[in-house]
């Protein structure tokens, strides 16, 4: 269970990395400007000197600039009017050509101008200057029909859009033919354009590093930690080998009526607190004490002392420190011609006398009682006491 919660603390730190990242990346400021902007739906009309056809196209391909009022305007297009062709309109004393179709007095107009030679607040004030309606401003050959953002900042409420080189050129090219063009300028679509800023990209940047580096962390200290439990569980169960080892070499005897040689001062098991009866197992600990097999086996495996006494039974066997570092130590000999197990007596109570009388219906490991491992942890208030070296003349028959 310990062990399954350092997992679920992983997986919660885990998910911890992760709302970090998140809330990083929704916190205000980790998103740079929203970039807005309006296309521009371009009308041109003018007519045909060949087929006296009046001509007309509509297409949404204009961009408003910044700084300019996102309304309509309209009016016949003009053209920078310069000795060099200068067609991009950026000297102060720039002139404009306007073809008036005939019978039409003085009327508003559009300024057409190229992009390049200076900037495009100059070329916007020089056109206002004129007194034009708006400036349409097309792009480089270069750009084909992309059309581009422009800053103008500071031209006052005049309305400013680009449109692409081609479409540029082909009005270019019918009012150098002389030939009246109208344009009409409409407010397009809005588009809207998010952009992260570097400082924001950066931000995110370490912030994902680090929660990288934190997880990287806690996942070799996970598998350390995982590495070191598996080692102590290998080696717990390598002490608990050794340690059922040297209890087994504790002496065991089998419980018979009217045996005579040595007291028992109780008449029970002070793990489970069971009389011991004829044909019980019992295991005789260095100490003197006694107890069912089945009792104190489970108790020396996680305790090594007696229930009673508190003797190391481990070490008074003559092994020292741990059951895997074997320290084997002389035991002390036993008188000669003695044998503890040999010399037992037990009081048992009156309803097991009769047991001997009776053929044996069970053999002696059916016998043995069963601990119940609830009493496997208290050692009880009796005791059960061998003396050895009492004499038999002394107690000539069980104690009564």
């Amino acid at each position: 269970m310990a062990w399954r919660r350092r997992e679920a603390g992983v997986g919660a730190r885990g998910v911890l990395a992760l709302a970090l990242l998140a809330l990083a990346l929704c916190v205000p400021g980790a998103r740079g400007r929203a970039l807005e902007w309006f296309s521009a739906v371009v009308n041109i009309e003018y007519v045909d000197p060949q087929t006296n056809l009046t001509v007309w196209s509509v297409s949404e391909s204009g961009r408003f600039g910044d700084s300019s009022p996102k309304e309509g305007a309209h009016g016949l297009v003009g053209v920078p009017w310069a000795p060099g062709g200068d067609l991009e309109g950026c000297a102060p004393d720039t002139r404009f050509f306007v073809p008036e179709p005939g019978g039409r007095g003085a009327a508003p107009w559009v300024a057409l101008v190229a992009r390049g030679g200076c900037t495009f607040k100059d070329k916007v004030l020089v056109a206002a200057r004129r007194n034009a309606s708006a400036v349409v401003l097309y792009n480089e050959e270069r750009y084909g029909n992309i059309t581009l953002p422009m800053s103008h900042a500071g031209t006052g409420n005049i309305v400013v859009i680009m449109i692409s080189y081609p479409k540029g050129r082909e009005i270019l090219e019918l009012v150098q033919k002389g030939i009246p063009v109208t344009m009409t300028i409409g407010v397009g679509t809005r588009h809207v354009q998010e952009f992260i800023s570097g400082q924001s990209v950066v931000f995110v940047a370490i912030a994902f590093i680090t929660m990288m580096i934190i997880s990287l962390a806690w996942l070799i200290f996970y598998y350390i930690q995982r590495f070191l439990y598996t080692g102590s569980q290998i080696g717990s169960q390598s002490h608990r080998k050794e340690t059922k080892k040297v209890i087994g070499q504790l002496l065991l005897h089998t419980v018979k009526h009217g045996e005579k040689g040595i007291d028992v001062d109780a008449e029970n098991c002070a793990v489970c607190i069971e009389n011991f009866k004829v044909k019980d197992i019992i295991r005789i600990l260095p100490c003197k004490h006694i107890f069912h097999r089945t009792c104190i086996d489970p108790w020396l495996l996680d305790h090594r002392t007696c229930p009673m006494c508190k003797l190391d039974v481990i070490k008074a066997l003559g092994y020292w420190g741990e059951p895997g570092d074997v320290q084997e130590m002389p035991a002390p000999e036993s008188p000669p011609g003695r044998d503890p197990a040999a010399n037992l007596s037990l009081a048992l109570p009156d309803d097991d006398r009769s047991d001997e009388s009776s053929p044996p219906s069970a053999s002696p490991a059916e016998s043995e009682p069963q601990c119940d491992p609830s009493f496997k942890g208290d050692a009880g208030e009796n005791t059960a006491l061998l003396e050895a070296g009492r004499s038999d003349s002394r107690h000539g028959g069980p104690i009564s």
